[in-house]
């Protein structure tokens, strides 16, 4: 079995097809027609132009690009191994953002997660991620198909579902983790 970590590029591809759209749609709309409409509609297709275009983009595309990709560069990351159809699958897990949030009356933790199967081209996942203080885990408000787009969107804070809507308790301990030493680094 493959452990190979996916690749700086593929990382990029995978968070600007998913989490990280919105950013970059947002950015490349202020460059008017320097990017073929075509691009904007799939987000597959967007990302990977994005990112493998780099370097012959005109300054003011690869600046939007590369702003678009800012939240990586300080992104959190552990590893794990998840048992899939009994047989240890190993993953990196890379939280481009851990904050607190608030929604109307709501607070609450606020992640979101990507994870990639090492040696894998499938199974990739992107998450969004809530825990309120009376949840005992981390709820997915959104997740994300294999083409970028969501399979399911719920606003932070929103009404809970049941457990299928949690991640795996490897990947909670994990978020756990992070948010353990978010509290000790803000004290």
């Amino acid at each position: 079995m493959s452990t190979t970590v996916p690749s700086s590029e593929k990382q990029k591809i995978w968070y600007l097809a998913t989490l990280g759209r919105t950013a970059l749609l947002q950015q490349l709309s202020q460059l008017g027609t320097l990017v073929p409409t075509s691009l904007t509609h799939d987000p597959l297709s967007c990302a990977r132009w994005a990112v493998l275009a780099s370097g012959r983009l005109t300054p003011e595309a690869q600046q939007a690009v590369e702003s678009a990709l800012l939240p990586l560069a300080d992104a959190a990351s552990f590893s794990v191994t998840l048992t899939i159809d009994d047989a240890p699958v190993h993953h990196t897990g890379i939280v481009p953002v851990f904050t607190e949030h608030t929604a109307g009356a709501v607070t609450g933790q606020y992640a979101e997660l990507m994870l990639l199967e090492h040696g894998g081209l499938a199974n990739k996942a992107a998450f969004r991620l809530s825990r309120m203080p009376t949840d005992k885990g981390w709820i997915i408000d959104a997740d994300f198909q294999p083409s970028g787009i969501p399979a399911a969107q719920r606003p932070f804070g929103s009404a809970r579902g049941g457990r299928n809507r949690t991640v795996l308790p490897p990947v909670a301990a994990e978020l756990n983790r992070l948010a353990a030493q978010v509290e000790r680094s803000a004290l």
